[in-house]
């Protein structure tokens, strides 16, 4: 677990050491997948020889968007004439190496039949939607009471039942269980599909506000959607399907989602971890996964908050300091006006926020002050305790009046004792009773005592200052 939680860590340093020259790193990590891509296709690496075949090209929602041969979806069910074997759609490979996904295209009006002969011979148990039937435009209704769409473009033909309307596709009759909102975002649905008298459940998540080629507010959405596809999934061997309007984008982004947290769940993420090599493995098996750099933003932005969240759920250590870490997505990182991705601060003892959370303000320059630490053994060591190195003890740290201290606080949430605070009104015994400031910035690590203001409390300072 330590190990697993050093690799977590060492990620999330990764990002914050990059500061200022986030956007500009993965714009160029970016133009590089994208390099490499159209090579893959220039140079043959990856042929598209079945998308592009004369009975196959109208089954191709875009002319530009067609599946690899070597890892695309080979359908045997129903292979009478008219219904052969392709379908644009690709395996992608999990974290064991399994065929753990099949991200495809919206079905259109005539791949219904192939839609869900794909799900009913693969064993899918979840579909995951990513976009809307139609979009970019508004619906009306026609004096006729039927439904017309004006400037709207579309995007996915409607291949599940509504309440008390089955659907007939071909031999397989779909039929609404079931449909609720798990949130503003994520419509849920419970279809019971039926094929030559044997019925199966299929659960399908909806995103309903996902833009085409852009990126969602939140990330804490796409987060419950990828947790809701797995609880629904269980220990079935099945592939999740996943799929957009050309199968690509938004398809990739959640598909490297999943794959990122079920590393984190099985602890197997390997010490040279990078989400550039998982979006460019990912783009060898499906064309385009991960369509553009404001989709892969978006992704090393949920992947962060993602390892934050892990890093607080299981180290004690971060537990004790929650109260100094934002919320991880309280405000949304606005990727639309932005082109980097905004620096923040690590306050001491290794909390590392989220790339999209600002830091906590720090106090004003006149009430902190410098500190020497001793270099003696911390309270509480004994056995089985780790000894602090030089990097868990700064030699200098900055401290506040007692009069600004907040007042002590006895555990958080999950019953650990959290850091206490000494009250405005007790008097400190010991030289070393200045409280530690976590969310402040580290020293400059100046070779002498600092003091910046005059202390406020109702004892002298310690008569190791100097003044400068």
């Amino acid at each position: 677990m330590s190990r697993h939680l050093d690799l977590v860590r060492s990620f999330l340093e990764q990002l914050q050491a990059r500061d200022h020259r986030e956007g500009a790193i993965l714009a160029r990590e970016f133009s590089d997948i994208k390099a490499r891509s159209v090579a893959w296709k220039t140079e043959g690496v990856c042929s598209t020889k079945a998308g592009n075949l004369l009975g196959n090209t109208r089954k191709n929602r875009y002319k530009d968007v067609v599946p690899y041969d070597e890892t695309r979806v080979v359908l045997s069910l129903l292979q009478e004439e008219g219904h052969g074997d392709y379908i644009n759609a690709n395996f992608i490979r999990g974290t064991d190496g399994s065929q753990a996904y099949i991200a495809t295209q919206g079905p259109l009006p005539h791949t219904l039949l192939d839609f869900w002969r794909l799900v009913w011979e693969f064993g899918v148990k979840v579909i995951l939607m990513a976009c809307q039937e139609t979009e970019n435009g508004r619906v009306h209704v026609h004096v006729c009471a039927c439904l017309l769409w004006s400037g709207a473009e579309r995007k996915c033909e409607r291949y599940w039942a509504q309440e008390q309307e089955p659907l007939q596709a071909g031999p397989f009759c779909i039929t609404l269980t079931k449909e609720t909102a798990l949130n503003a975002d994520i419509t849920l649905r419970t279809l019971k599909v039926t094929f030559q008298k044997e019925s199966r459940c299929v659960h399908q998540l909806q995103y309903m506000s996902w833009p085409d080629h852009g990126v969602p507010s939140s990330s804490d959405h796409i987060l419950t959607m990828v947790k809701e596809a797995r609880c629904l999934q269980g220990l079935g061997s099945g592939p999740l399907c996943v799929h957009c309007s050309a199968g690509c984008g938004r398809t990739g982004v959640l598909c490297a989602v999943d794959y990122v947290r079920q590393l984190l769940l099985t602890q197997t993420i390997p010490p040279n971890f990078s989400l550039f090599e998982v979006v460019l493995e990912m783009r060898k098996q499906r064309p385009a996964a991960v369509q553009t750099e404001e989709q892969y933003r978006f992704l090393y932005h949920t992947v962060a908050q993602l390892f934050s969240r892990t890093l607080q759920n299981t180290s004690p250590h971060y537990q004790n300091l929650k109260e100094n870490c934002a919320p991880i997505c309280k405000e949304a990182f606005s990727f639309r006006t932005s082109s980097a991705l905004p620096a923040t601060s690590r306050p001491p003892g290794g909390v590392l926020r989220s790339i999209s959370v600002p830091g906590t303000p720090t106090l004003p320059m006149a009430d902190t002050y410098a500190v020497v630490q001793k270099r003696g053994a911390p309270a509480g060591t004994g056995p089985g305790t780790r000894a602090p190195n030089s990097t868990d003890t700064p030699i200098y740290s900055q401290v506040a009046p007692r009069a600004q201290r907040p007042v002590a606080h006895t555990e958080d949430a999950q019953g650990t004792p959290a850091l206490s605070r000494v009250p405005a009104d007790q008097n400190p015994s010991g030289p070393d009773a200045y409280e530690e400031v976590t969310d402040g910035a580290q020293s400059g690590g100046l070779g002498f005592n600092l003091r910046i203001g005059r202390p406020k409390g109702p004892r002298d300072p310690p008569a190791e200052w100097t003044r400068v």
